[in-house]
């Protein structure tokens, strides 16, 4: 798999509003302050759930200029499209500075197989690295998830893959409740077919990927942990409230940093004195748990720089 940090992934309506100074004021989602300055992993331009069809022609046009806006926080800047319009949408989205494309209700290898030749010519026509901009699956539908080997599977070019868990339901016939969780196979089979292809499976869980009511900071954090636990790499934003507790949520933290940097100390001097197991803490250190403790703080290390980085660009955007 790729080793890479996204934790959080905000979308925003790729309008001609968002391209302007307002944006920067207001922010889509905040009436406080502007999406880019909850300084997200990455940005995600709407081009097809949030734009009505008679807009997206002008939303089209704005993607180039937006692209640095997006950026302004070191933001990883995507854009999602529309299956219908694929060619137009890529024409207007692929420029230097785009990290990515977000590819919703995909259901067939072959769809992930055209977007990127398309992708590609536009590489080579403007001057952009062949193979560097990213495909995001959105997998949607029940036919998605049955073919979700096929699909993660059919480019370099994947890198994650989103389980729309509400629009899972929708296409299911299914009114979700919040006792009851009707993801539980969907869910866990994306999981392992992405991580088994070397793709980041992320998500929102039941409830709140279902039902998306109105949360508290404390609940998303909860929720964000929970997908983690699961096995999801990172969260779709709707909200830039919720990008601060799903960073935290998916960063190691601190205490578990402390024990791990502890059991990596114990083991090596064990090691050196002969045993390939010792105890530490209640429990016996071995070559799996050194290993684990390895990708726990190569994990800490990786979000450490990456908010950094973005830190750094946030101060200078301000």
């Amino acid at each position: 798999m790729k080793e890479f940090v996204r934790r959080s992934n905000l979308i925003v309506p790729a309008t001609s509003a968002q391209a302007s100074p307002s944006w920067l004021e207001g922010g889509a989602g905040s009436s406080n302050s502007p999406s880019w300055s909850h300084i997200p992993d990455a940005v995600t331009l709407d081009l097809e759930a949030t734009i009505p069809k008679d807009f997206k022609r002008e939303a089209r046009s704005t993607i180039k200029d937006i692209i640095p806006v997006a950026a302004s926080s070191s933001a990883e800047v995507l854009v999602r499209v529309n299956l219908p319009y694929l060619h137009a949408d890529l024409e207007a989205s692929v420029y230097p500075g785009i990290a990515g494309i977000v590819l919703p209700k995909v259901e067939f290898a072959e769809q992930v197989n055209s977007c990127s030749n398309i992708v590609e010519g536009l590489e080579q026509e403007r001057g952009i690295e062949v193979g560097s901009t990213e495909i995001l699956l959105q997998i949607e539908s029940s036919l998605g998830v049955w073919n979700v080997r096929e699909i993660v599977s059919a480019s370099h070019r994947v890198t994650q893959a989103y389980l729309d868990e509400r629009a899972l339901c929708y296409d299911l016939g299914i009114i979700p409740v919040e006792e009851y969780d009707p993801c539980v196979y969907a869910r866990g089979r994306v999981i392992v077919e992405c991580i088994a292809a070397g793709v980041q499976p992320i998500g929102i869980p039941h409830p709140l990927g279902t039902t998306r009511v109105a949360v508290t900071r404390d609940e998303v954090l909860r929720q964000a942990t929970v997908g983690k636990d699961l096995g999801f790499k990172g969260i779709v934003c709707h909200d830039p409230s919720w990008i601060e507790p799903v960073n935290s949520a998916f960063t190691p933290a601190h205490n578990l940093v402390e024990y791990y940097s502890q059991v990596r100390q114990v083991f090596a001097q064990a090691v050196a004195a002969g045993t390939a197991a010792v105890p530490f803490a209640g429990r016996m250190i071995d070559v799996p748990v050194d290993e684990w403790a390895k990708v726990v703080l190569g994990r800490a290390e990786a979000c450490r720089l990456r908010d950094e980085v973005k830190q750094r660009a946030f101060e200078s955007a301000s």
